[in-house]
């Protein structure tokens, strides 16, 4: 993961659906020295893959693109809340 997500681990594995079809999935977890809890599973839809390394590869890619959408909302809202916060020293 890129710098700022180090916090992050991201999975990319398949689950076999048939013949020449695999399941895309992917978990983003915090990481932490004891555990690594989940905050988002996902799968992607409608792909086929020869093979379940490529399918694997392919979740974990999917699940980089959307833990990097999920830090960079989680950024705007600490901005525009930090923004809107109001001075210490204000009394009304």
């Amino acid at each position: 993961m890129e710098c700022g997500l180090e916090f992050l681990i991201v999975r990319g594995f398949a689950v076999r659906e048939g013949r020449g079809k695999w399941a895309c999935c992917f978990e983003i977890r915090l990481a932490t020295q004891s555990d690594e809890p989940l905050l988002y599973r996902g799968e992607l839809h409608g792909r086929q893959f020869d093979c379940e390394l490529a399918a694997a590869e392919a979740a974990r890619e999917a699940g980089e693109r959307e833990a990097r959408l999920r830090v960079e909302s989680l950024k705007a809202l600490i901005i525009a809340q930090h923004r809107h916060r109001l001075p210490t020293s204000f009394v009304p």
